[in-house]
């Protein structure tokens, strides 16, 4: 039996730090950074603040609404390619998603590989371990597929991939040397990267890569802002509902109810200047004060922080951006 078989699918914790508070630490820290910019920047929540249980529930049901066309449309680009990723990996390989959500993308690629009787190994990112536990136990049992969760952070799957196959990994079931490896970045795990950090995140992935290994990653390349604007404010509200649900986590994180109900306004708006989808929180003011502070932190009335970014890119944006990075990411 190969090491990796295990029908059941098992989580292997790769967090550095392996603290029960330690997804929550890092967290409340990027918070405190990412609000302290003294004047320097534009105030922002951090996106890791959106995936709580809750979070990955409700951005389920935005996944789910027609209108939400960055979801359908990989959906059928994948349908359409299935065949082609399959013959591209050897018999044995793994695939390593970053940012895994709730599967349903790649569940297509994984029965296309048990359709064709072609052995895989596929592994699952995702920072939130309810979610991992959830979404593989939905998954159907294959017969040629493995199925594991990585627990951890994008910078802990960083360090894991970067020693497969050494001493390092042999309590993790990975062996040695390493099988063909294909790295996959679906949904808007890309497209929520700031437009000039976006680059240097695939590059570091990229070097990971050995001469036959893959990486296979999607953007949103639409341009058409009633389409994007529609996608992300529908009239239900659920995107609405998972973007307030972050200052919920936050509160939770922080042990305090630190962002109040009824004094902060969940805002979505188009920025074509920018070219990218904001959401926002505008602080309306307390009962007793006009400013939020916290941790040194001032937000006046009427002041908003950025929330969730959707960068878009065109066709130039995308050639240049991945142009520097191999022939080996499609």
């Amino acid at each position: 039996m190969s090491p990796y078989s295990n029908p059941e699918g098992r989580i292997i914790d790769i967090r550095q730090d392996k603290s029960d508070t330690s997804i929550a630490t890092s967290i409340r820290d990027d918070l405190i950074s990412s609000l302290g910019k003294g004047g320097k920047g534009e105030k922002y929540m951090p996106e890791m603040l959106l995936w709580d249980e809750n979070g990955h529930k409700l951005f389920e049901k935005v996944n789910a609404r027609l209108e939400y066309y960055v979801h359908h449309d990989e959906l059928t680009l994948l349908e359409k390619h299935k065949e082609a990723v399959v013959q591209q990996l050897e018999p044995g390989a793994m695939i390593i998603e970053l940012g895994s959500g709730d599967l349903t993308k790649v569940g297509i690629l994984l029965s296309a590989f048990e359709s064709a009787c072609q052995p895989l190994h596929y592994y699952a990112l995702d920072l939130g371990l309810p979610n991992l536990r959830r979404t593989l136990s939905l998954l159907p049992k294959y017969n040629h597929v493995t199925l594991h969760g990585l627990y951890g952070t994008f910078d802990d799957g960083l360090r894991w991939i970067s020693t497969l196959g050494s001493t390092e990994l042999k309590n993790t079931d990975v062996l040695s040397p390493a099988p063909q490896k294909l790295l996959l970045s679906l949904g808007a795990t890309l497209g929520n990267i700031p437009r000039d950090r976006c680059a240097e995140f695939l590059s570091r992935f990229a070097s990971t890569l050995d001469k036959r290994d893959l990486m296979l990653v999607s953007l949103d390349g639409t341009q058409d802002p009633a389409l994007i604007s529609n996608a992300y404010n529908d009239s239900e509200g659920i995107n609405r509902a998972f973007n307030a649900n972050a200052l919920d986590h936050a509160n939770v994180i922080l042990g305090e109810e630190l962002f109040k109900d009824g004094e902060w306004d969940t805002v979505g708006m188009w920025n074509k200047e920018q070219g990218r989808h904001e959401w926002g929180y505008r602080f309306r003011g307390g009962d007793t004060q006009d400013d939020w502070e916290w941790e040194g932190v001032k937000v006046m009335k009427g002041e908003t922080i950025l929330g969730i970014l959707s960068w878009n890119y065109d066709v130039r944006e995308y050639i240049y951006m991945l142009g520097g990075l191999g022939e080996q990411i499609h």
